[in-house]
């Protein structure tokens, strides 16, 4: 993970704020191939503000890469 002041840099948001939104340099995008199957929630670039979308819309807008990237959770 970058440092605060790279990641600011990079995207022109805090960390803990970034979103691929607006982002100041075009990055990459990573989806779990289960967000086509619904509404899902993202952040919106600022703390407290998030966005609820259709997954197969927020996948597409992005140009997102699907992938299995989840871990199961073990009991």
């Amino acid at each position: 993970m970058p440092d605060a002041d790279e990641a600011k840099d990079v995207t022109g948001y805090v960390r803990g704020t970034i979103t691929p939104f607006g982002s100041k340099t075009n990055l990459p995008v990573l989806a779990d191939e289960r967000i086509a199957n619904g509404r899902v929630s993202i952040g919106g670039g600022e703390h407290g503000l998030s966005l609820t979308v259709d997954g197969k819309e927020l996948v597409s807008v992005l140009g997102a890469e699907i992938a299995d990237i989840t871990r199961a959770q073990e009991a």
